[in-house]
């Protein structure tokens, strides 16, 4: 059963199922921040692009169903921006992502709803209809 959602959110889960768009991923990481080791200052994240992800996670053995690429894409760069002494290296990073979408009794869908949860505590519109 769907809680209350706007016709353009279930549109956009219509189309994707619960995981990030292509469109959706690409806006979330853009507006990623990370704290500065040296300042301890915010500033945006140098983003790791789709083909690096694709290829650190290879390199680490890890296969995704590919409804699940820009969900991991996502994962991912948070992971760099998020967690930067549990997820220190490549390695790690694509471990994380594997064991928070593949968690036998987990959603992989929650990643996508803690985003928008996220947005709607900061007081941030995401538009739906632009990620189909």
């Amino acid at each position: 059963m769907r809680h209350h959602i706007s016709e353009g959110r279930a549109l956009y889960e219509d189309n994707n199922k619960g995981m990030f768009s292509k469109g959706l991923a690409e806006w979330a990481i853009s507006n990623m921040k990370v704290t500065d080791p040296t300042t301890g200052a915010l500033r945006k994240l140098k983003p790791r692009s789709l083909d690096e992800v694709k290829e650190a996670l290879t390199t680490a053995g890890v296969v995704l169903p590919e409804a699940f690429e820009y969900t991991a894409w996502y994962l991912f760069n948070m992971a760099v921006a998020d967690y930067p002494k549990t997820c220190d290296d490549d390695k790690r990073r694509a471990m994380f992502v594997e064991e928070t979408l593949c968690d036998p009794d987990g959603h992989p869908e929650s990643v996508l709803e803690c985003f928008e949860a996220k947005m709607i505590e900061d007081g941030i519109v995401i538009h739906w209809e632009r990620y189909l």
